[in-house]
């Protein structure tokens, strides 16, 4: 992430990685990165980011077994036409909406880790007894956990799609 912040004040283009991989390597592989990231990897994250909403939400409504995959797939498929939707009528209803969502996380987790911190305090550790039991150290194992939690700050480099549009970056 510092190294995108640093890009960004080094060569002020919006793009994201484009204007760096046009510096760097010239158009050919700057073009083949945009449009690999435009058509196959930021469609992909998003749809993967609506099925796994889609899959908790329908978890609610199907306790004790698990929830038909077209029902999964219809709700994911509405979830995009309804943010595609709100983000395509106006920044600022986009806007509202992210920021009702993202004030929504806060309290589950201040919610998840303040019941942890009572249940503690009340002294039930039996869940921290054999807490790795089973756990797999091999580097494959490893590497993927590591994979699977930094996937969740992806992001990081968002700024720079819109870098001459910020008024003062310095």
């Amino acid at each position: 992430a510092l190294c995108f912040a640093e890009l960004g004040t080094v060569i002020p283009k919006s793009g994201g990685e484009y204007p760096y991989l046009m510096e760097a390597f010239g158009p050919i592989p700057a073009f083949l990165f945009s449009w690999t990231s435009m058509v196959v990897i930021k469609p992909s994250s998003f749809a993967i980011i609506c099925l796994s909403f889609s899959e908790y939400v329908c978890a609610a409504f199907y306790l004790g077994c698990k929830p038909p995959q077209v029902v999964v797939k219809l709700l994911a498929a509405a979830a995009i036409l309804l943010i595609t939707t709100v983000n395509a009528l106006s920044v600022r209803l986009g806007s509202y909406v992210q920021n009702v969502f993202t004030a929504a996380k806060l309290v589950i987790v201040a919610i998840i880790v303040i019941s942890g911190l009572v249940f503690l305090a009340q002294g039930n550790t039996k869940n921290f007894q054999n807490s790795f039991e089973g756990a797999q150290t091999s580097v494959g194992a490893i590497s993927l956990a590591f994979y699977n939690g930094l996937w969740a700050y992806d992001g990081w480099n968002q700024l720079n799609y819109i870098t001459e549009e910020l008024r003062n970056p310095y």
